[in-house]
């Protein structure tokens, strides 16, 4: 399945009545999801996301497939000079607000910090040659 790849543009806004704020509290309120945030902190793929957090793969896939759909988990590619690139992951977002109003809960994710395109070049595995 692909994906629509977030892009680091600055803060995302989610109000009440926007499936993105209910899709990110279900993923913080799940312990796996918040496991994958907190090891993702360098790009990952999803086999290493599950060994880092000693969750069973098929279960990573879900959760990280869950979390993509949201402003939090930043998909990109690890090349291999092999040809067998793989998809990896990085946390998205920096930092997070919750603002409760009279219309309701807003969630800014700032995912300003997070540049999945620099990530991709901060690796051993790329090179010029």
């Amino acid at each position: 399945m692909k994906r629509n790849v977030p892009q680091a543009t600055g803060p995302t806004t989610a109000t009440e009545g926007d499936e993105t704020l209910d899709d990110t509290f279900d993923a913080l309120a799940d312990p796996d999801c918040r496991a994958i945030l907190g090891a993702a902190d360098t790009a990952m793929t999803t086999s290493e996301l599950a060994d880092a957090c000693d969750i069973a793969l098929s279960t990573a896939y879900r959760k990280v497939e869950r979390l993509s759909e949201t402003p939090l988990l930043v998909e990109g590619v690890r090349f291999d000079s092999d040809g067998d690139h793989a998809a990896e992951y990085t946390r998205g977002a920096t930092d997070a607000t919750i603002e409760l109003g009279d219309d309701g809960v807003t969630l800014t994710v700032d995912d300003s910090a997070a540049d999945p395109v620099s990530a991709a070049f901060d690796t051993t595995s790329v090179s010029a040659d």
